[in-house]
């Protein structure tokens, strides 16, 4: 039965995109961006599956179904925190991914982050708010977590880290739950903010779907 979990995730991560193949050949599902009522579409000339998209297809199907998310924290103040060290903006950093799992959750310290700063996993690109919306209603959060793999790399340029997550898709009923491991780079502006978050897995598809576990 080993065969069963891939398979029937598969089903629900190609069923989504299905429907917007039928309902519109052009659009591709901008899935950070779905809601608990509505499947957000994207007209943007682009192959319909990047690795994440493939995988959170489900669950934004799960959620305009009705499935509900988290919830990301309360709205922060706009003033940003221009001026740090490195030492400090990696600290800062250290603490959205031990204590407020942001990844994971979408809460993540605005405050480091230009308002215009984009999120890029392999293909799709969101803007800030549209990530921490969808990324909080992506994950069951009393399941996923995340933790560095290492330690957090600051230069004036950027900063990197290499993460572990175990993750649980809200796809009704099924909840596939995959382990992943990669590397994050977030990119820093002229005032030391962040201007680009930038994911990158170390596994393809394929391995990350026949390592899903339904139930």
């Amino acid at each position: 039965l080993r065969w069963l979990a891939p398979s029937l995730l598969l089903l629900f991560l190609a069923a989504p995109s299905a429907v917007v193949a039928f309902s519109s050949p052009n659009a591709v599902p901008s899935l950070r961006s779905a809601n608990a009522h509505t499947l957000v579409c994207s007209a943007k000339d682009q192959p319909a599956f990047s690795r994440r998209s493939l995988l959170s297809g489900g669950a934004a199907f799960g959620l305009a179904l009705g499935t509900a998310g988290g919830k990301v924290g309360a709205e922060e103040s706009k003033e940003k925190l221009i001026g740090l060290s490195n030492a400090e903006l990696a600290k800062k950093v250290e603490f959205d991914v031990k204590e407020r799992q942001f990844m994971v959750t979408g809460d993540l310290t605005r405050a480091l982050y230009d308002e215009s700063c984009t999120f890029t996993d392999e293909i799709d690109t969101y803007t800030l708010d549209k990530w921490m919306d969808g990324t909080s209603k992506l994950f069951r959060n009393d399941y996923s977590r995340m933790e560095l793999d290492g330690p957090v790399s600051v230069t004036d340029a950027e900063i990197k880290f290499r993460f572990k997550e175990q993750l649980m898709f809200n796809i009704p009923i099924f909840l596939p739950k995959v382990p992943l491991t990669g590397e994050l780079t977030l990119k820093r502006g002229s005032n030391g903010l962040f201007t680009s978050y930038k994911e990158k897995w170390d596994q393809p598809v394929w391995q990350v779907l026949t390592s899903a576990k339904l139930f």
